[in-house]
């Protein structure tokens, strides 16, 4: 009877945690898949035939190279994703850091610095520190600087326990649920492939603007840039390519 009594709540227990993390696993397949879908749809202006050519171009390795893509490709959306993005970032540290010697509630939420709790801000600030110096954004800086300091008077000129100082705290702790749903925002609105733009020089003198999806030795996959048809072009068809640095 003890030994039952005492092992039912750690079956339990242990059955709760298998259980919440394999929803964990579902939740971010689920998210990652939804993520390609919307972005397969945006850059083919939702035609279906050319998704499904597309589509035969990627590989699941390709994965990474997608969701960076993403966030370079436009560079008005990695502007704001990064200025509502690295604030949160930053203070999610300090909160973890500074928040639990004076907040009892905060207190309750928070636990030990680890290695992400470092690693995040520094990415974050690299990122931001990277997209400044290419596009000579100097306002990008300022901005975040403004979005930090609404966040934080958010936090702590709310009344201790209050709607509004929770709220703050909670998109502190989710930082991870935030950057899902700016990437699936992004996935859904962000027209631009996720490959440079190039000139492609055909024989006979033409030439188009496009998106090479995929290279393969004797022909080229291309998505055009004006009007996204998708185009199997031969190597003897092609006679120059040039990547267009401002698109």
């Amino acid at each position: 009877m003890d030994a039952s009594a005492h092992g039912g709540p750690h079956a339990d227990g242990g059955g709760h945690s298998g259980g919440s993390g394999a929803r964990t696993g579902l939740t971010l397949t689920t998210a990652a898949f939804l993520f390609l879908l919307l972005r397969l749809f945006a850059v083919v202006d939702h035609e279906w035939e050319t998704a499904f050519a597309v589509l035969h171009t990627l590989d699941v390795e390709d994965s990474i190279g997608i969701v960076l893509g993403t966030l370079m490709a436009d560079s008005v959306a990695a502007a704001v994703a990064l200025a509502l993005l690295v604030p949160l970032a930053v203070f999610r540290t300090y909160a973890r850091w500074r928040l639990p010697r004076r907040d009892p509630w905060a207190a309750e939420t928070h636990g030990p610095l680890d290695l992400a709790d470092g690693l995040l801000p520094a990415i974050a600030l690299v990122t931001m520190a990277t997209y400044v110096w290419s596009f000579h954004a100097w306002w990008l800086p300022p901005a975040a600087l403004l979005v930090g300091a609404v966040f934080l008077g958010l936090q702590r000129g709310a009344r201790p326990g209050g709607r509004r100082r929770r709220a703050a705290i909670w998109a502190g702790h989710h930082l991870g649920t935030l950057l899902v749903t700016a990437l699936l925002v992004g996935a859904a609105t962000v027209s631009t492939p996720w490959v440079p733009l190039e000139r492609i020089g055909l024989r006979g003198g033409t030439e188009l603007r496009g998106y090479v999806m995929q290279a393969e030795p004797g022909f080229l996959k291309v998505l055009t840039a004006s009007d996204r048809r998708f185009l199997i072009l031969t190597d003897s068809a092609v006679t120059s390519r040039k990547e267009v640095a401002d698109h």
